[in-house]
């Protein structure tokens, strides 16, 4: 294998030391600030490191850079399916914002462990992953590219807006809502169809890359 582009590394590390830094703002210490983003460059470009040393392995590149898209639509697809079925279960009991308050505390949780789990791995190793192992690959690499900021920014949206708004939510006491903090429940809501949207987005393109995949596999057995 031919020394690795540092084209990827340009996009990857930014991505990931961002992403460590406003996920650790949920800590409240800029010194916690510090140390994730600290972990995000760091695991950016230990990603890439692997992946050039996987892919020094004759046939294993190829392979890698197929199985990676892969599963990225089964992790995009899935977090797709979970993002549509809280918004739904939100939208019908809109119109009673305590209702969605409801949702979003114990037991339910508003699926919190589910989100957790597989936003981290699309955060994490999905799209680091992919775009290690696709950038040789054009087509898909404009693919990934646009699905990776669209997920990205919606990631960042999500630490800022999102997240600091739920911990708002859970202190508010049970019972009825004053008319300040219900609109404010309702605007998360109608807000957070934008973030959905999104998650679908990335799925469709993880899916459209997986073909392109598939194409070029059938190629390279062909030839």
């Amino acid at each position: 294998m031919k020394s690795p582009s540092n084209r990827p590394t340009f996009f990857v590390v930014p991505a990931t030391t961002i992403i460590g830094a406003l996920s650790s703002t949920i800590a409240g210490s800029a010194v916690a600030i510090v140390i994730g983003a600290l972990a995000g460059l760091i695991w950016g470009l230990v990603v890439g490191r692997i992946v050039y040393w996987l892919g020094r392995h004759k046939g294993w590149r190829e392979m890698l850079a197929v199985r990676s898209v892969q599963l990225g639509v089964l992790i995009a697809t899935t977090l797709f399916g979970g993002s549509l079925f809280a918004m739904m279960q939100y939208a019908f009991v809109l119109s009673t914002p305590e209702a969605v308050l409801a949702l979003m505390r114990r037991p339910l949780g508003g699926g919190f462990t589910f989100f957790v789990v597989f936003n981290s791995l699309m955060e994490w190793l999905v799209f680091p992953a992919v775009l290690y192992l696709n950038w040789h690959h054009s087509a898909r690499r404009i693919q990934l590219i646009v699905g990776s900021v669209l997920y990205y920014l919606s990631r960042a949206w999500t630490y800022l807006y999102f997240v600091p708004r739920v911990f708002a939510f859970m202190d508010v006491p049970a019972g009825p809502l004053n008319a300040d903090v219900a609109s404010r429940v309702v605007e998360w809501v109608n807000l957070s169809w934008i973030r959905a949207a999104i998650d679908g987005v990335v799925a469709i393109l993880f899916v459209s890359a997986s073909n392109r995949a598939g194409v070029t596999c059938e190629r390279g057995i062909g030839a």
